[in-house]
């Protein structure tokens, strides 16, 4: 009698320690980034954590990174066409100084930023806000080349009215103190 509950005391304890790992760890698993495997993968090589409670464009610990989201939002703010990949690796790579794969990175990444903040006209802004909080201005020249090469590359060569308000923004944003 003495043994058998001590057996069912035993199991009930294995019991309730499983069922307490077992939803320990939904909350574990909560902490990784919701995204494509790609992306993942880059945000790895990066060393970019998406951290729970946490928004995405606050997560962001390098300058070069903000700036490459920043292109991306900017690339997509001018609808009428697409912003081949290479263009803004190829500036990221030369703007920045990173290697090849640096760049191919951060512009697979840039893309899943862009769309965690919202969209282009408000991940913009906030991205604005963090480069500010990074850099305190040095990376800015660096910004206003790779976002001149973006813009040189889209329609006609010239800012749409959505990336003309993104660069009043800018200007605002930094500005201030």
């Amino acid at each position: 009698m003495g043994t058998t509950l001590l057996l069912l005391l035993g199991a009930v304890l294995i019991a309730a320690y499983v069922f307490r790992r077992l939803q320990r760890g939904a909350y574990i698993a909560a902490g990784t980034m919701a995204a494509p495997a790609p992306i993942r993968a880059a945000a790895k090589r990066l060393g970019f954590r998406a951290q729970p409670n946490v928004h995405s464009t606050d997560s962001i610990h390098t300058p070069e990174l903000c700036v490459a989201a920043m292109a991306a939002a900017y690339a997509h703010m001018d609808k009428t066409e697409k912003l081949p990949d290479e263009v803004l690796i190829t500036s990221l790579r030369k703007r920045l100084q990173v290697t090849q794969a640096e760049a191919t990175d951060m512009a697979t990444l840039a893309p899943w930023l862009v769309e965690q903040g919202g969209g282009d006209t408000p991940a913009f802004q906030r991205l604005t806000k963090r480069l500010k909080q990074l850099d305190h201005g040095p990376d800015f020249d660096k910004l206003m080349r790779v976002l001149g090469d973006v813009t040189a590359a889209g329609t006609k060569g010239m800012p749409s009215a959505a990336q003309a308000d993104a660069m009043g923004a800018l200007a605002r944003i930094f500005r201030t103190a």
